[in-house]
C-alpha cells in the first residue's frame, strides 16, 4: 500500500506538469517573444523537488526507485534551465535596443557579432516556445536548452564587459559623461549621427548649459542656460566635420573649451 501511494504521488506530480505552460508574450517591436509566469513555475519546481527527495528517502521506494531518480534529475535540469533562461532573457532585453543601433554595431563590431549569435538563438527558441509553451516540453534534457543558454549567458557577460569598457573609454575622454547614467550615455552613443540627441542630457553634463542652439546644418552657435540666457560662441562648433562626425565626445570637449572663451569674451565686453 505504501509503495502504491508513492507511485501514485509521483504520477500525480508528472501529470500536474502536463498543464504547466509559459506565458509567451510578444516583446515590443522586436518580432520575437519573452516568457512570463516564472514565479509560479519556480515555486512548483521547488515544491516538487522537496517531495521527490523525500520520496527517495522512503524505505518503500525500491520498486520505482529508478523512475523516481530520473524524475528528480528532470526537475533539477528544469530548475537549472529556468535560471539560465531568465538570466539570458533579462540581459537580452537590456542589450537588444542597444545593439539595434547601427552606430553601436559599428563601434563595437566584436560585441555586435556575439550579440547577433545570441539573438539568433533567442528568436529560434522563443518561436518554438510560442508554438509549444508547455514547460516540461521545453525542459526536455535532449533539447540541451540549458547548455545553449549557459553558453549564451557567457557570451552576454563578455558583451556586457565590452560595453562597460567602451563606456569607460568615452567617459575618460570626456569626463563630464560620468554625470550621466549608463542608459543615458548609451542613448547618446546609439545616435551619434544625430548631434541633437545630446540636447536632453546637456543640463546634467554642464551646470550652466541647459541646451545649445543648433542651426539647420547642425552647427552650434549659442549656449543657453536654464533661465533662457543666451551666449554666442566665439567659435562655431560643427559636429559634422570628419573628425567630429560619429564622435560626440570630441565636439562636446570643444564645447567645454569654447564655452569658457565665450563667457570670458562676454565678460570683457561688459567692462
Amino acid at each position: 500500500e505504501k509503495e502504491y501511494n508513492l507511485e501514485r504521488s509521483m504520477n500525480a506530480m508528472i501529470a500536474e506538469w502536463n498543464e504547466i505552460e509559459y506565458e509567451v508574450k510578444a516583446y515590443k517591436e522586436t518580432k520575437t517573444y519573452i516568457v512570463g509566469g516564472i514565479d509560479d513555475i519556480m515555486t512548483l519546481l521547488d515544491d516538487h523537488l522537496v517531495k521527490t527527495q523525500t520520496m527517495r528517502g522512503s524505505p518503500y521506494i525500491k520498486p520505482i526507485e529508478k523512475e523516481c531518480k530520473d524524475w528528480e534529475y528532470k526537475l533539477k535540469y528544469a530548475q537549472t534551465l529556468l535560471d539560465e533562461w531568465i538570466g539570458c532573457q533579462r540581459t537580452w532585453m537590456y542589450l537588444e535596443p542597444i545593439f539595434g543601433s547601427e552606430d553601436i554595431m559599428r563601434q563595437l563590431p566584436n560585441e555586435g557579432r556575439k550579440f547577433a549569435s545570441v539573438d539568433q538563438l533567442w528568436r529560434k527558441v522563443l518561436m518554438e516556445t510560442f508554438e509549444n509553451p508547455n514547460f516540461m516540453g521545453q525542459a526536455d534534457p535532449e533539447k540541451r536548452l540549458s547548455e545553449k543558454f549557459k553558453s549564451a549567458n557567457a557570451k552576454l557577460d563578455e558583451i556586457s564587459k565590452g560595453l562597460k569598457d567602451y563606456l569607460e573609454v568615452k567617459c575618460l575622454y570626456f569626463p563630464r559623461f560620468f554625470f550621466l547614467s549608463a542608459d543615458e550615455l548609451l542613448e547618446i552613443l546609439s545616435q551619434t549621427k544625430e548631434p541633437r540627441a545630446v540636447q536632453p542630457h546637456l543640463g546634467k553634463c554642464f551646470e550652466g548649459i541647459n541646451k545649445v542652439n543648433f542651426l539647420e546644418d547642425a552647427k552650434i552657435t549659442q549656449i543657453i542656460s536654464g533661465e533662457g540666457e543666451k551666449v554666442d560662441l566665439v567659435t562655431v562648433i560643427d559636429p559634422e566635420t570628419p573628425a567630429n562626425k560619429g564622435n560626440v565626445e570630441k565636439w562636446l570637449l570643444d564645447l567645454e573649451s569654447i564655452q569658457w572663451d565665450s563667457i570670458r569674451h562676454e565678460t570683457e565686453g561688459g567692462l
